[in-house]
């Protein structure tokens, strides 16, 4: 740095004076001496010679001292410019030191930041994991729960169903019960005639002729016991048959309830570790792409971490840089400063000496050009040994300062062209194993539909199976009843070739008889109760009770007749009732969907609604609500041709009330069954008729939504109902 400084050795400057006294003698003659009276009488040309002598010397002499202290100036301005070196040299090992700390600082924060990130992803990854866990054991947890309370519910219902099978055959049993007491009564009744026969043809025989038929009777009556035996046995038989039958196809739908249980269970559990086995592939899957863009994050961190350390270097040296040629160029500054005074100081003094000296102004010039060349190649040879650090320090720096600034843009842009490169492999990496993730759980879906989709099939073949094995058992059954029957009737035939045709003739006549019971006993079974009911009765089933969404009920009665019936004879009131009770009941069986519920005096309940299902549809409802009116209306109809000749009345006093609502439905005794109807609507179609007008025919709300499309309904307001408050009626007055 202070190579071109120069500095004058003080040995130089003497030895540059003895060669001036060589060049420059004293003359004095030879052999003269200053004691030598001879000498005063020297010439005046010598003295002027010696007078001018000395002063060139004493001139020469100022130069030389003018020249000693510019050679103290350089070295005392050598001095400093070491000084100064060695303040550079330390200010550019403290910059060096500072920048060596920067540069540490920044790999550790890096470090930090790389080893943080690895925490991250390891603890983000943990966390997924642990979240996944704790999803497949609560899905674990959720299943087991459903398919223990299925389980329960599965075996409340084989419960249910096994006790209604245990009632089923109690009821079963207490009718073939009856069926045998009926038999047995019909069995008694037939000898009981037959007896009495035997005893009316006896009477006008002889004994002789008596005892004949009297053995004759005997021998008919043990075949007509024998019979009456046999046909028991049969009943017993068949009875037991259906008993077995009934227990046998129980049984079988159990076991096929069972079956599809466990198998629909362990569809469930193979559907659950597809479910499951799927979930951890996804997973793992999942867990790949975060390790893949952890390490694509480690990378592009690593990248720019390069990137950033790169930067810092070069900012580092174009700081060492631009602190080395501050350091050059103020140290250039002073060393010309000096050598500018230093030469301008020699240059000044040698034009003093310039006319009167007898030293040649050419050999002046020379020595000082010697001097200042020594001086030069001196102190270069000094700056050259100062400046070894510094040029350590900031080696081939020189050599690089012409191109830095474009080559730092240049650097820079191919930075940041790497780091849009990392950040779009990031974003398309990302991208891809997002698209794998999604094409994996579409795979996966697609399997589980199809194991669902297969397993559906399993357990539809196992119901048609299941079904073709309950048609083959009820095959199976009417097959063995058939074959029973054809044995018993076989053996039947031959029991009765041993009878004669009057034998013939009184089973014959006690079938009869039988039959006839049974019709009766049927149409009065279906006068009482529900075609469905009845027809549940029949089969030996009870029937359960019922809750229908929406009926249709409407009450009549007559107005004041509690007044007529005081007013009238018995026979009167019996005569008017029953014309009512039989007009009225040939107008309800031209209705199949109404069914009488029940009369009380003068009072008739019809519903309409109670066949079929106990869900309603809205254009069910609107049915039966227009069938209910359309009897209704009928009904005031045969009002008119009810004859009232006979009473204390001029006329009729009819008056209906209709409403639709649920009720509840149910039979009600075992001897004179009876269905029932209960709920709110059967209080309010009550309140509808005693709250109405004679011959008028009140409706409320609810069932006027239902007929304003077919009838003409007239508003009649707001009126009190007792246990209801304040309702809107309206007034039914025909058909449109």
């Amino acid at each position: 740095m202070a190579s071109g400084m120069t500095q004058v050795p003080f040995q130089e400057i003497v030895a540059h004076e003895a060669h001036t006294q060589e060049q420059h003698p004293v003359s004095i003659k030879d052999g003269a001496s200053p004691l030598d009276p001879n000498w005063a009488a020297t010439t005046e040309g010598e003295k002027d010679k010696n007078v001018a002598l000395a002063e060139a010397l004493a001139r020469d002499r100022s130069v030389k001292e003018q020249k000693i202290l510019a050679q103290r100036k350089l070295v005392h301005f050598q001095e400093e410019e070491v000084n100064i070196f060695e303040a550079n040299v330390k200010e550019a090992r403290q910059l060096y030191d500072s920048q060596l700390a920067e540069q540490r600082l920044a790999e550790m924060r890096q470090r930090i930041a790389a080893e943080d990130l690895i925490k991250d992803e390891g603890r983000k990854i943990q966390l997924v994991q642990l979240v996944n866990k704790m999803a497949i054991l609560k899905s674990r947890t959720t299943q087991m729960d459903e398919a223990r309370e299925r389980e329960i519910a599965f075996r409340d219902k084989v419960k249910l169903r096994r006790e209604m099978h245990t009632v089923r055959v109690k009821k079963m049993e207490e009718r073939q019960r009856r069926e045998r007491e009926e038999l047995l009564t019909t069995q008694q009744r037939v000898a009981r005639n037959f007896r009495m026969m035997q005893a009316i043809q006896i009477r006008s025989l002889d004994e002789v002729s008596k005892r004949r038929v009297l053995r004759e009777f005997h021998v008919q009556a043990q075949q007509l016991s024998m019979k009456q035996q046999k046909e028991a046995e049969q009943l017993r038989e068949i009875q037991l048959l259906k008993i077995r039958h009934a227990s046998e196809v129980v049984q079988l739908e159990l076991s096929n309830l069972t079956e599809i249980e466990e198998l629909h269970a362990e569809q469930r559990l193979k559907e659950m570790e597809l479910e499951e086995s799927n979930s951890l592939h996804l997973q793992g899957e999942e867990e790949k792409l975060a390790e893949q863009q952890g390490k694509l994050k480690a990378l592009q961190l690593k990248e720019e971490q390069k990137t950033l350390k790169s930067h810092l270097k070069s900012a580092q040296k174009r700081q060492g840089k631009q602190l080395d040629r501050q350091q050059r160029h103020s140290a250039k500054l002073r060393e010309k400063a000096v050598l500018a005074e230093t030469a301008a100081l020699i240059g000044g003094e040698s034009m003093l000496t310039a006319g009167g000296s007898d030293i040649d102004a050419s050999e002046s010039y020379a020595d000082s050009s010697s001097f200042t060349g020594t001086s030069t190649a001196s102190g270069s040879d000094y700056g050259d040994d100062a400046s070894s650090d510094a040029e350590d320090i900031a080696a081939g720096a020189d050599a690089a300062v012409p191109g830095a600034a474009g080559e730092g843009v240049a650097d820079g842009r191919r930075k940041r062209r790497v780091k849009n490169d990392a950040e779009a492999e990031l974003v398309e990496a990302l991208t891809k194993g997002q698209e794998r993730l999604t094409n994996l759980f579409q795979h996966q879906k697609k399997m589980v539909e199809e194991l669902r989709i297969y397993h559906k099939e399993v357990r539809s073949q196992k119901a048609r199976e299941h079904k073709r094995k309950m048609g083959e058992l009820i095959k199976d059954h009417e097959d063995e009843h058939r074959n029973v029957k054809t044995e018993q009737a076989q053996e039947m035939e031959e029991l009765l070739e041993t009878i004669a045709n009057q034998d013939l003739v009184s089973a014959q006549q006690s079938s009869f008889d039988k039959q006839m019971d049974t019709v009766v006993s049927n149409q009065l079974l279906g006068n009482m109760l529900p075609k469905e009911i009845a027809e549940e009765l029949k089969q030996g089933r009870n029937p359960q009770p019922a809750s229908f969404d929406s009926v249709t009920l409407f009450f009549t009665d007559i107005q004041g007749f509690k007044d007529l019936a005081n007013r009238s004879q018995p026979r009167q009131i019996v005569a008017l009732l029953n014309r009512m009770y039989i007009a009225f009941d040939e107008v309800i069986a031209r209705h199949p969907d109404l069914y009488k519920v029940e009369t009380v005096m003068d009072s008739f309940m019809v519903c309409s609604g109670l066949g079929g299902k106990t869900q309603k549809t809205e254009d069910e409802r609107r049915h039966d609500a227009a069938a209910a009116a359309e009897c209704a209306l009928q009904l005031f109809e045969e009002c008119s041709s009810i004859n009232m000749s006979d009473q204390n009345a001029s006329e009729f006093n009819l008056r209906l009330g209709m409403h639709c609502g649920p009720v509840l439905g149910g039979v009600i005794g075992t001897k004179m069954p009876h269905y029932c109807l209960f709920g709110d609507t059967v209080n309010t179609a009550s309140r509808m008729c005693s709250t109405g007008e004679k011959l008028k025919i009140q409706i409320s709300e609810n069932l006027k939504d239902l007929l304003h499309d077919k009838f003409v309904i007239e508003e009649r307001g707001v009126i009190a109902v007792k246990g209801k408050g304040e309702m809107k009626t309206f007034w039914l007055l025909g058909r449109k």
